[in-house]
């Protein structure tokens, strides 16, 4: 995973790649590098090879309020890294915690670390202040973020759907989310309110963008 990281990180040709880019003014037209190399791996394949041995804050780790011991991401990453979880829904603690090592968090005050990575996946469309969020994220202090958001452009085919005689329109959708990302609008909202550089961003998981972001290095002292 980090020979891939290692090359996400580079400046976007200037040649038009899309028609696109004929039919509107530059100002408006925003080109982001989106990585292939996750598509067709398994979700837990991609998060446990980025995690491996490291020590993890899993934001978001109960799924609330669909928590599922069969299915937790949180219970199968546990045997790839020194984790802990973060989730508001605290109430579903006293059924995880039986099976894990680490420790849950339902308080940001109680969050000591450190931590070498935070891993907040698909968390980001569901919270109503995104720039709160990011900055308590980067409060924790980690190295490496790594976070993952449905994607409009992913989902464009088989989650939106307009009848026009009926002029209704119909969106398939988790019913507490507040958004859709796409490329742009991920890359502009971290690059705003926080200072972290975006290593890579990639499909993933069919529906999602996967973005892994760190924190800049101290500068040297003169």
């Amino acid at each position: 995973m980090s020979a891939v990281l290692a090359t996400e990180n580079k400046p976007v040709d200037d040649l038009p790649v899309s028609p696109l880019e004929y039919a509107h003014q530059k100002y408006f037209v925003q080109k982001i590098k989106v990585g292939e190399d996750f598509l067709g791996l398994p979700r837990l394949d991609v998060f446990a090879a980025l995690c491996a041995d490291k020590r993890v804050l899993h934001v978001g780790c109960v799924d609330w309020p669909i928590t599922d011991l069969k299915r937790s991401l949180h219970l199968q990453l546990d045997g790839h890294c020194q984790l802990d979880g973060f989730d508001i829904h605290g109430e579903a603690f006293s059924l995880m915690q039986p099976h894990l090592k680490g420790r849950l968090y339902s308080d940001w005050a109680d969050v000591t670390g450190p931590y070498d990575t935070v891993l907040a996946p698909e968390v980001m469309e569901h919270v109503p202040d995104v720039q709160g969020f990011l900055r308590q994220l980067d409060a924790v202090g980690a190295q490496r973020y790594i976070l993952t958001v449905p994607d409009a452009y992913s989902c464009f085919r088989r989650h939106f759907d307009y009848n026009s005689g009926a002029q209704t329109f119909v969106e398939v959708v988790h019913p507490d989310h507040n958004c859709w990302y796409t490329p742009y609008t991920l890359t502009n909202v971290i690059r705003k309110y926080t200072n972290w550089q975006i290593d890579g961003m990639f499909f993933f998981n069919g529906i999602s963008l996967l973005v892994v972001a760190s924190r800049p290095e101290p500068a040297a002292a003169p």
